[in-house]
Parts: C-alpha cells; structure tokens; sequence
C-alpha cells in the first residue's frame, strides 16, 4: 500500500482574517496549515517541519529577509513560496488532494498566533 502525502502549507499573514480565511479552505481540501503572524514565528514552524507551500503577505515585516532565510534553510528550501493578496479570492496554486482515509489520519492543525512558537 503506498503512503499518500498530505501537502502542509504555512501561511504567515498580518491579517488574521485572511489567514484564516484562506487557512479554513485549505484545510478544507485536506491540507495540513500552520497559521502564524510573523517572520520569526513563520521561521520557527517552517525550520521545524517540511512544508510544501509557504504563503506570506506582502505586508508582513521582513518579508524579504524571511523568504532569504527559508531558502536557504535545508527544511524549507524546497518549499514554494507565494504571497498573498487581499484580492486574491483563493491561492493561485492547486495543493495534490489527499484521500479521505491520509486526512483523517493527519495529526490536527497547528495555528501559531503571535504568541505562540
């Protein structure tokens, strides 16, 4: 039996309602989110595990500096990393499904708030 993979995706917004809005859909689809708003919190989780997606605001302070950091780091180098936009109605990227049986599996969702690691 093959091991199906679960995309994890970090999302790193100044916006708590943009991130959660865009969070709830992807989680929605079967993806596995952490939500965090800041450089140094989207740092911490995205050294700490292997994600597929990095999405950040363009708002978020030190954005530039953050994406230099995640790619070099050897966790979160291969992640793509996009950024959102407050007219962007979804991610402009599709994350491969995974099957009902994977997601139920997945450990819960992690959301870093801005006190959180």
């Amino acid at each position: 039996m093959t091991e199906s993979h679960v995309p994890l995706v970090i999302i790193a917004s100044v916006s708590s309602a943009m991130a959660d809005s865009v969070g709830s859909q992807l989680r929605g689809e079967g993806n596995v989110v952490y939500v965090t708003h800041s450089a140094d919190g989207c740092l911490r989780v995205a050294t700490s595990v292997r994600a597929d997606v990095v999405l950040l605001d363009p708002d978020l302070p030190h954005r530039g500096r953050l994406e230099r950091l995640l790619k070099a780091h050897p966790f979160s180098a291969g992640a793509q990393i996009l950024h959102l936009s407050e007219t962007m109605p979804r991610p402009s990227f599709r994350l491969r499904r995974a099957p009902a049986a994977a997601v139920a599996s997945t450990a819960p969702t992690k959301t870093a708030g801005p006190h959180a690691a």
